[in-house]
């Protein structure tokens, strides 16, 4: 079935509502966790769902859906301090991702019919530095830090898609109040939308498309 890249780009330009729903009983179950071979950064973290598209209510659905589903389409990537947390569609699909205000987004081709989606953390980090005669004065620097998924996809080889920081992109003047990338996943092509957008009764009301990128493979 066609993605509704069209669609969502619409909702997207003009001013849209991302809307998250449970489509399934037991669908509130944990997130999908872990399972990275007991790396201290990369981790999965996301929930499965099934994207929909409501042109007459200018909507983007994100209908959660159980763990052990076969059928979703999209995953929703979860955001957790110090690490970078990735969910996976294989075939045509969806990644999405949100909370961003400083956070580092990267899309990997992870397989040959695999495309990864990551949330990097990034944010200011205590770094402890010795000063002083005989260096017995310790003294906490705040460093902006980002736990990027490099290093774990050195050692498992992967196609590196796409990297976008987020710090600056925010404009909190104008109300909006984090960012979204949702990537649209053909078997060839990757087309991902950076938003932002403002808390709204049920999901997300969109302030701004504010850039789009097309990644081939």
């Amino acid at each position: 079935m066609p993605l509704l890249t069209i669609q969502i780009n619409t909702v997207l330009k003009t001013g849209g509502f991302i809307e998250f729903t449970t489509a399934l009983a037991g669908a509130n179950n944990p997130l999908i966790s872990g399972g990275m071979g007991g790396d201290l950064v990369v981790d999965r973290n996301y929930t499965k769902c099934n994207l929909t598209v409501s042109t007459a209510d200018n909507k983007i659905i994100m209908n959660r859906v159980a763990n052990d589903s076969t059928t979703n389409n999209a995953v929703n990537i979860r955001t957790i301090d110090t690490q970078a947390t990735v969910g996976s569609i294989t075939g045509s699909g969806y990644v999405y991702t949100g909370d961003f205000s400083g956070c580092v987004f990267y899309l990997y081709r992870t397989g040959p019919d695999e495309i990864t989606g990551v949330h990097a953390y990034s944010g200011a980090q205590a770094v402890a530095t010795t000063k002083g005669f005989f260096r017995k004065k310790t003294v906490n620097n705040m460093v902006v830090r980002e736990f990027g998924p490099q290093d774990y996809y050195t050692r498992n080889p992967a196609t590196q898609l796409l990297r976008y920081p987020t710090r600056g992109e925010l404009d909190l003047s104008t109300g909006e109040q984090s960012l979204g990338f949702l990537s649209c996943v053909e078997r060839n092509t990757a087309i991902t939308y950076l938003f932002s957008v403002a808390g709204a009764a049920g999901g997300y009301r969109v302030k701004r498309l504010i850039r789009t990128y097309r990644a081939d493979y």
